[in-house]
């Protein structure tokens, strides 16, 4: 008695005790959990800020882009109707427009997010940008102010365009490093503030485990044991309850789902029963056939289907059923169906049985293959078209390459100062190789790059081939070859397309040798130990440009000695890339070269590593390289004398 009144005194000594630290530690919780959520709030509006800001910057990207575009199509202004030039301008009245309520929007995001404050390098990107927008708005009011006084022309529109093109890359590249910046640093201090908040968590937690068990301490020795018992029994009930209702929900939100699905697919789902009436009917198949749901449904499946597919339904549901065959499920089939107006129509359609089900149900999925079907008959003509075209493009190059290689047989002398390597890009290389021995003994070396591949450049071969000979027989010299090569693909080539050249012309002594380059990649000149003594750069316009001045009729004269090498090549070399899609380049082909020579040259270990490079890369252009070896000059030939 006596320990039960003390224990009675205990708990109200301790009671008040109890409600301080309760109330003290709730108004922290409470303190704590109202600073968190003020904090989220105002990082959500910081959030929503960025975000509008980040959609405002590609917004203003692409009215730019628009802007430029409109500039664009008005830069052929003098030959625009009088409609298509009022409908640009006013595109590039409106664009323009919207440009400025884009960037005062920016203006305001910046004002009041005050990135200033938290990145001065984001900040002032940010203002740059805005002066680049500034830049290209004031160049588009003269354009606008141009239209409005009527003084446009395309001549104006292409001179503020080139102004203004600059000024856009520029406005494209800084724009695209700024999103880029603005959101990584974005999400850092989107992390810094969840981190904050997972503190202020932590802190929330502390305190609940900490009131938690003060007061289970507190409140545990004055809850009896009937009470406990009936505490868990109550638990336990709520808990099957709830378990119940979670269950009956989830059998509710799968049944509701699964019709979702059913009447969200584009394709007709129809459930059969085994004696081949309709059970369900989606809206797809709604929509296909033309049949209400609640008229067709408990109506044979024969009502969908045309003859004689109607009568194989049946004899394959009876036929399952006699025997259990299951081979026709599973298996897609085509077959034509019936709408509810009479009309048929291709279908493509699977059916398989429902596992467990009772009564046993099979579905049927169908699918309208009408747009399919008349898309495969447009694809059969248009790849008969592509036959026939390609076969007409196959025998022109076949034409072509037969020209080139009688053109290249009949002028090229076997000359045992030249090695020469040609791989072409497709059937064969437009890249030609001339080389012959002029009357004086002297030898000539041509090689002539044209733009384009196939029957365009052979065709344009035929006049270079023709002039070399008549010029070699005559010995003319290189200057007045590439003259009248120069004059006669002027007149008979087309706009756009031309010919890289270059020539050499070493004399009898083989002591000197005259360089013509137009065009083509330098022509390099190298030692017997591998050294660079000279490249001989491209200092004339390729053939079939202009016509050539007196002043530039000259060519570059070197001298040569026994074990020197001249290699002129075209631009498929340098530009030859590898399966990591870099190019072999200038710096590198040199290095190869850089290696001493023997008497067999050293066109096969350029070849080799080369090859080596691309392994295996597809050609992007034609390749081709000519050695000129000086086996002996006659200087060496005297001495030994």
């Amino acid at each position: 008695m006596h320990h039960s009144t003390s224990t009675d005194e205990l708990d109200s000594a301790q009671q008040p005790q109890l409600k301080k630290y309760f109330i003290t530690i709730t108004l922290i919780i409470v303190l704590a959990i109202v600073f968190g959520q003020l904090y989220q709030d105002f990082h959500r509006k910081q959030e929503h800020l960025d975000s509008k800001r980040i959609h405002s910057h590609h917004q203003q990207a692409e009215l730019v882009s628009e802007l430029m575009n409109n500039l664009l199509l008005l830069r052929e202004y003098d030959n625009m109707n009088a409609v298509l030039a009022e409908t640009t301008t006013r595109k590039l009245l409106h664009n323009t427009k919207q440009t400025i309520l884009t960037q005062d929007r920016l203006t305001i995001a910046f004002e009041e997010r005050l990135l200033t404050h938290d990145n001065e390098l984001l900040a002032a990107q940010e203002r740059a940008l805005a002066a680049y927008v500034d830049e290209l708005i004031l160049i588009l009011n003269n354009v606008l102010v141009l239209v409005e006084s009527d003084t446009i022309s395309s001549d104006t529109i292409e001179s503020q365009y080139q102004s203004i093109l600059f000024k856009y890359n520029q406005f494209q590249d800084e724009s695209e490093r700024f999103v880029e910046k603005l959101s990584d640093y974005l999400e850092e201090e989107s992390y810094e503030h969840r981190m904050i908040l997972w503190g202020v968590v932590f802190i929330i937690i502390v305190l609940v485990i900490v009131v938690g068990f003060m007061f289970y301490r507190f409140v545990s020795g004055l809850v009896n044991r009937d009470f406990q018992l009936l505490a868990e029994d109550n638990l336990l009930r709520k808990k099957k309850e709830q378990e119940s209702a979670e269950h009956a929900q989830l059998m509710f939100d799968q049944q509701m789902k699964m019709r979702s699905i059913l009447d969200s697919t584009v394709d007709a789902i129809i459930t059969i029963t085994e004696d081949g009436n309709i059970d369900s009917f989606n809206k797809a198949a709604e929509t296909m056939f033309g049949y209400p749901a609640e008229y067709i449904i408990g109506k044979s499946v024969k009502n969908l289907m045309m003859e004689p597919y109607a009568s194989e339904h049946d004899d394959y549901f009876s036929h399952h059923a006699q025997t259990g065959d299951n081979s026709i499920f599973g298996q897609g089939r085509e077959a034509v169906a019936k709408r509810v107006d009479g009309s048929e129509f291709p279908i493509y359609m699977s059916i398989n049985e429902i596992k467990a089900s009772e009564p046993k149900l099979f579905t049927g999925i169908i699918q309208d293959i009408s747009r399919w079907k008349k898309s495969d008959t447009k694809l059969q003509q248009t790849m008969a078209e592509l036959r026939g075209k390609q076969e007409l493009l196959e025998n022109e190059e076949v034409i072509a390459r037969h020209v080139f290689e009688n053109i290249t047989a009949s002028n090229n002398d076997s000359l045992p100062e030249i090695s020469s390597w040609c791989e072409p890009m497709g059937t064969f290389s437009g890249d030609l190789m001339l080389s012959t021995l002029l009357p004086s003994g002297a030898l000539r070396v041509i090689l002539c790059d044209f733009t384009g591949h196939g029957l365009p450049a052979a065709l344009g071969a035929v006049p270079v081939s023709s002039i070399h000979s008549a010029m070699a027989q005559k010995g003319l010299p290189l200057e007045i070859l590439m003259e009248e090569l120069n004059s006669k693909l002027n007149t008979l080539l087309p706009t756009g397309i031309f010919c890289c050249i270059a020539g050499i012309d070493i004399d009898a002594t083989r002591t000197f040798a005259r360089i013509w380059n137009a065009g083509l990649p330098d022509v390099i000149f190298i030692g017997k130990t591998g050294e660079i003594k000279q490249k001989i750069k491209s200092k004339h316009l390729p053939l079939g440009v202009a016509d050539y001045q007196a002043d530039e009729m000259h060519c570059e004269d070197i001298r040569l000695e026994t074990g020197d090498a001249i290699y002129i090549y075209s631009d498929g070399i340098t530009e030859a890339e590898n399966q990591a899609g870099d190019m072999l380049g200038q710096a590198n082909f040199e290095q190869i070269l850089a290696t001493e020579i023997d008497e067999n040259g050293r066109l096969m270990d350029i070849r080799s590593t080369v090859n080596r490079f691309m392994d295996g890369t597809a050609l992007t252009d034609d390749l081709s390289l000519i050695e000129v070896k000086t086996l002996v000059t006659m200087e060496d030939i005297t001495l030994e004398s």
